[in-house]
């Protein structure tokens, strides 16, 4: 565990355990001070039965505002957690935001830097067929319901580990770690397919939703930026070929190398 992480948790585990010690010292103090002038004022001895008193009620009093302020921390440590999670998506299709997929890449990137092996991966590229054609005959939120289909889609079509973003506008990605040439081929020919497949009917009238995919598999230390050109240049190369097709090339250094194959339905 990183040194910075390391220090984090322990501060985060020394805080409640500090703060409980300072609030029991706070009520015993303040009720010692209490009973002191409580029994002076009455001519009792103030012995054991003043501090033995003081330490009851500075736990009556500690206790259940000790467990409200836990209950509270709790309530806003979901509301973070939930907060984080909204702000990291993309609010309409629900995948995650693209600078945030961009950022994850790049972070698994670095934390198999020392792995040369490890490096393995592939980015997808996901682009919507004639896309502003389905706006102009339907209407915009007919093709903001295109693009929630197809981002369902794309989640449903990778595996857990796997992310999938929306890079802008129709554009999505796909990060598959560790995955070699003929499996970013499988899941890019599922995608296409599911998606040609896929009923959709805005008002009633049918629509054929079709994407374009670009794929590009790594094995070097490239950062999301120059990847993302590289399938970039696939994506354009399906697209040239009469879109409905993917085109998946490997980079110089990776274990297999492809020449840039494209596929598309028979």
């Amino acid at each position: 565990m990183p040194e910075t992480t390391r220090n984090s948790t322990t501060s985060g585990r020394l805080v409640p355990a500090v703060r409980l010690f300072v609030s029991i010292a706070g009520c015993v103090t303040g009720a010692l001070v209490f009973n002191y002038l409580l029994f002076r004022a009455a001519g009792l001895p103030f012995v054991w039965t003043g501090v033995i008193s003081a330490s009851v009620i500075a736990a009556a009093i500690a206790a259940p505002l000790l467990i409200y302020a836990n209950r509270r921390e709790s309530e806003l440590a979901g509301l973070k957690s939930r907060l984080n999670q909204v702000s990291s998506a993309d609010h309409l299709t629900s995948c995650l935001d693209g600078a945030v997929f961009a950022a994850l890449v790049d972070a698994f990137r670095a934390k198999v830097e020392s792995k040369p092996r490890g490096r393995q991966g592939a980015l997808l590229v996901v682009d919507v067929d004639h896309f502003k054609e389905v706006n102009a005959r339907f209407g915009r939120s007919w093709g903001d319901e295109a693009l929630r289909v197809i981002a369902d889609v794309l989640r449903a079509s990778v595996r857990s580990g796997d992310l999938v973003g929306r890079l802008g506008g129709e554009e999505f990605g796909i990060f598959l770690p560790n995955a070699q040439p003929a499996n970013a081929e499988e899941v890019a020919e599922r995608v296409r397919g599911v998606i040609a497949e896929t009923l959709f009917e805005p008002g009633g009238k049918r629509c054929l939703l079709t994407v374009s995919v670009g794929g590009i598999v790594f094995e070097d230390q490239m950062v999301f930026d120059e990847l993302f050109e590289a399938a970039e240049q696939q994506l354009a190369l399906a697209k040239t070929e009469g879109r409905n097709r993917t085109s998946i090339a490997a980079l110089a250094g990776s274990r297999e190398e492809l020449p840039g194959e494209d596929r598309h339905p028979n």
